[in-house]
């Protein structure tokens, strides 16, 4: 049975569960388990196929309808600036003129939810007639997109504009405009509505609300007008053709991964028939395959559990002793290595400097008078201490064999490759000098640290790396008896533990 070719192909540790089976039992089971598998298999592409469908069927519907929306809004607007466009060039700019076309705004705003407001400009850009004001003397609009279009542009139809911020109320909307001639055909001015985009913000927010995924309006240019889940950073104009999006010119599906998280999205779009827009309707493809791969593993469990609910059980107990050993190697409080990884590490480069006869240098730290900073300022100012001066003493580090380590409590060890006393003592220094620039770590007060520093070239038979630790401890012992805030650099004359190298 062992010699079947693909059984070469399984774990070693599999094979010697395999039964001793005789003639063409194994085959026979084989072949079934393939065909079984094979059937299985076409199904599962079938229901993929019918997830990818539904998906698309859905959103495509919910594109048109959004789009026959943003259309009926945006036809009610153009249909209020035609009608007020041709006021204006009947009656004149005459104030009794005016003051008719004003009021004819204000009641049109006040029956239009999704306009917003309404204006009329003349042919130098200021603001003649503006539903929101009484009297909008001194506003001028000559650097707005739509009055340089309809200045320079003898078209009489509608102009449709970017997204634009309110000199009223700071609101953003989009705009809607036409141009106003003189008698003799020349430019008299624009007459323009802004649509409110917190009026599409609200319908498709209710009904993304009961249909998830994600609802657009997007320019032809590609920027995000509306977009629910609203996100503050496309309300300035996101271009999601940089992420690559085609341009929605027509309607179809879509499989594009988001710009915005990144996440690959199935959807729809649908072009508004008569401007320059569209709507996007998309799920992640995650949420659109949900089911298929409930069902895929489903289907998997029943075809092979017996064959692999042992390996799947080893490679779960492996991965997470893998996951514990990675936590183990680094403290979960700094974010730098652990105790544990330390001894290994010091352990290691001792062994290699021995090897190659290079020096090894050891940088012990302690915070002074920790205790009494979380006596007086609490545990939690205390942690955050602590991880600032992490980040204090990583931050020195320039090489990447360097190693920084939580020793324990308020202690930090740095294990330096290749670095002689000087060297060390020198970094030490910086590191001091770094964690006092931090100002307490935290509002409440300054905290110091002080250092000891030892260093040796190791030779095969040496003393093991435990001697180094208690040298650099000793040093640290020596700069904490000598007031603190300093580096002492061991010194193994009898009279003295260390020399300081720096003090504040």
């Amino acid at each position: 049975m062992r010699d079947l070719p693909f059984l070469k192909l399984l774990p070693a540790s599999w094979q010697q569960w395999l039964p001793s089976w005789e003639g063409k039992v194994l085959p026979l089971v084989v072949c079934v388990f393939v065909a079984l598998f094979g059937m299985d298999a076409w199904h599962l592409w079938q229901v993929y196929d019918d997830s990818i469908e539904d998906t698309g069927v859905v959103t495509s519907n919910m594109a048109r309808s959004m789009a026959e929306l943003a259309e009926t809004t945006i036809k009610t607007g153009d249909t209020v600036v035609a009608s007020l466009a041709e006021n204006v060039e009947a009656e004149g700019a005459s104030p009794e003129s005016l003051a008719r076309i004003y009021r004819l705004m204000t009641q049109l705003a006040a029956a239009l939810p999704a306009v917003h407001e309404m204006g009329f400009l003349n042919e130098r850009g200021d603001a003649i007639v503006k539903s929101r004001l009484p009297d909008p003397h001194g506003i001028n609009y000559t650097d707005r997109g739509y009055f340089r279009f309809h200045a320079t542009s003898p078209d009489r139809g509608p102009f449709i504009g970017p997204p634009v911020t309110s000199r009223v109320d700071g609101t953003v909307n989009i705009t809607v405009s036409r141009r106003v001639n003189h008698p003799d055909g020349s430019f008299a001015g624009v007459v323009v509505a802004s649509v409110s985009m917190t009026f599409f913000q609200a319908l498709f927010d209710q009904v993304q609300a009961k249909s998830g995924g994600v609802i657009g309006l997007i320019a032809d240019d590609g920027t995000v007008l509306v977009r629910s889940p609203f996100l503050p950073e496309t309300g300035d104009g996101t271009v999601l053709r940089t992420h690559p999006l085609p341009r929605l010119m027509s309607a179809g599906t879509l499989d594009y991964i988001s710009r915005i998280g990144g996440i690959r999205r199935l959807g729809s779009f649908d072009h508004l028939r008569d401007y320059p827009m569209a709507t996007l309707v998309s799920q992640s493809r995650q949420d659109s395959l949900s089911g298929w791969r409930a069902e895929v593993l489903t289907h998997v469990i029943v075809l092979i559990c017996v064959m692999i609910v042992v390996a799947i059980l080893g490679r779960r107990v492996a991965k997470a002793n893998r996951a514990l050993e990675e936590l183990a190697m680094q403290d979960s409080l700094t974010g730098l290595a652990s105790r544990r990884f330390f001894d290994q590490a010091i352990e290691r480069e001792f062994r290699r400097a021995a090897r190659y006869r290079r020096p090894l240098s050891l940088i012990m730290i302690d915070l002074d008078h920790f205790k009494d900073y979380n006596d007086d300022h609490g545990h939690p100012a205390g942690d955050d201490c602590l991880r600032a001066v992490g980040r204090a003493i990583s931050g020195c580090l320039r090489r990447p064999g360097d190693v920084a380590a939580r020793y324990g409590g308020e202690e930090f060890a740095v294990i330096l490759p290749d670095t002689d006393a000087a060297s060390a003592s020198a970094l030490a220094e910086r590191m001091r000098q770094a964690a006092q620039a931090l100002y307490a770590c935290t509002p409440h007060g300054v905290v110091t640290l002080s250092a000891g520093v030892a260093s040796v070239a190791p030779r095969p038979g040496n003393a093991g790396w435990q001697t180094l630790v208690q040298q650099a401890d000793d040093a640290l012992y020596a700069a904490k008896a000598g007031g603190r805030d300093m580096i002492k650099l061991y010194d193994p004359s009898p009279t003295r533990t260390g020399a300081t190298q720096s003090a504040a």
